[in-house]
């Protein structure tokens, strides 16, 4: 299944989305955590772990999304040499 991958800006905040190509269902939606120069010293640290943990959703995600497209077939067979260095 193809994919168009939309990337842009709100504001200073980059978007993601990924989307099937070909019904334009819209399979992964991600924005980076908003910025506020006026926050306290602990609400930065704070906002430095939520996008901490957005970027770690984001990649849970799109593993997902491959994991789903591998078990549908739409995705091939890892290559033989994939194959031998996992059992290293």
């Amino acid at each position: 299944m193809p994919y168009r991958i939309n990337t842009a800006f709100k504001g200073a905040n980059p978007t993601l989305q990924i989307c099937d190509a070909s019904s334009g269902s819209v399979r992964l939606a991600w924005e980076y955590p908003r910025q506020d120069p006026q926050l306290a010293e602990e609400d930065h640290e704070l906002l430095e772990m939520k996008r901490e943990e957005a970027i770690h959703e984001l990649f849970r995600r799109l593993f997902l999304l491959t994991t789903e497209q591998y078990l549908k077939g739409e995705i091939g067979e890892p290559t033989a040499g994939t194959r031998a260095s996992r059992h290293r």
